[in-house]
């Protein structure tokens, strides 16, 4: 959905709080520790507080979520959630809402983090790009594999679409086995460049084709172009809307880069994150 869509949420503060208790409690107002959905309703400044009929917990819209204690109107959070779905930079954020860039920042962060503790990985089956890429500013020296200077990121791509991507220390064979093994389910079909950490795969229980980029980028049904060209859509993303991404927080901007490519233009983006910022 658009942000036009969210136009008569964020023009008003309590339309928006009722918003977002429907988006937590779509049925019935449950209590956060003991699950009960029986409680006494008590007003503070116009917002309902409840106070559970079973363990006599005192909780409102925000407990236990990653909402608890913030000072921002709620209507600030639902538009910066709007346009973090779109894509935003921190400074972006703090001159549309009209906050601190230090805030803004931290808002995002949330966001990010919420993606990730939402997501649950399960192992890729059937035919697996997998490839590496480096990510990190210019400087004199070394580039590609071998660039001491910048992130190392492994990323797999199944042939109908799904990508996944993280951050790793170094790409040595073990650490490549041990992370085919986490990632990829046994019996899957890998496709790689001939680089020489891939040349044990069918050792480690994987079917393999290698494409030989010194000889050809295509031949058939081997060839990695598909994760190829998701680098060439991340790192001139991650360049030009923030300028710079620190290694620490990395994992983050690709765990955003994964969700949005995998679920598409058709999935409320927005709707995602105040549902994952309203869990538990």
């Amino acid at each position: 959905m658009s942000i036009y869509s969210y136009r008569h949420v964020i023009s008003n503060e309590r339309t928006c709080y009722w918003m977002l208790h429907h988006l937590r409690w779509p049925k019935k107002v449950s209590c956060p520790r003991c699950q009960s959905t029986t409680s006494w309703t008590m007003r503070d400044q116009g917002r309902p507080k409840y106070r559970c009929k079973n363990c006599r917990y005192h909780y409102s819209l925000l407990t236990g979520t990653e909402l608890h204690g913030t000072r921002l109107p709620l209507t600030k959070w639902v538009l910066a959630a709007a346009l973090f779905s779109h894509g935003i930079s921190s400074m972006g954020l703090s001159r549309e809402i009209e906050v601190s860039q230090r805030i803004a920042w931290k808002m995002l962060q949330k966001f990010r983090a919420a993606i990730q503790s939402s997501q649950i990985l399960r192992k890729l089956r059937g035919s697996v790009e997998v490839d590496e890429t480096y990510i990190g500013g210019r400087t004199k020296g070394k580039r590609g594999r071998g660039a001491g200077h910048k992130a190392i990121v492994i990323g797999f791509r199944t042939r109908t679409g799904k990508v996944r991507s993280m951050v790793v220390e170094s790409i040595k064979t073990k650490q490549m086995q041990k992370l085919l093994k986490q990632q990829v389910a046994q019996g899957a079909r890998l496709y790689t460049d001939e680089y020489s950490i891939y040349h044990p795969v069918r050792k480690w229980g994987f079917k393999h084709r290698r494409i030989k980029h010194s000889k050809w980028f295509v031949r058939g049904q081997t060839h990695t172009q598909g994760i190829e060209g998701y680098w060439g859509h991340l790192k001139p993303t991650l360049v030009g809307r923030h300028r710079s991404v620190s290694p620490k927080h990395l994992p983050g901007y690709l765990a955003e880069a994964d969700v949005k490519h995998n679920l598409g233009l058709d999935t409320d983006f927005t709707d995602l994150i105040l549902r994952c910022l309203l869990s538990k």
